[in-house]
């Protein structure tokens, strides 16, 4: 199969609350690897306290599908951050 330009893209901004919070957020999201490179990329960066997401794909739908997992893990990973930062481990203490 020829390769098909990925002439669609859409850039999705998610603010957090520091830019620790962003990083963590790319750092987590960036190691997924995309199955169908030929029909679809993904790069994430940071902007200061931004997660700036980039696809590019085939098709609005593989767009679609890849927006809503990615939104999916980012759920995760919100949840995570609010679960962990700012409390201390306190399995060790007496």
């Amino acid at each position: 199969m020829a390769s098909t330009a990925l002439s669609y893209q859409l850039e999705i901004n998610v603010p957090f609350e520091s830019a620790k919070q962003a990083t963590i957020a790319c750092n987590t999201l960036s190691p997924d690897p995309i199955l169908k490179k030929d029909e679809l990329t993904v790069d994430y960066t940071t902007s200061g306290s931004n997660l700036i997401c980039l696809f590019q794909g085939v098709s609005d739908r593989v767009i679609r599908v890849a927006i809503s997992n990615v939104l999916d893990n980012l759920k995760t990973i919100v949840e995570c951050i609010d679960e962990f930062e700012g409390k201390e481990d306190h399995i060790f203490s007496k």
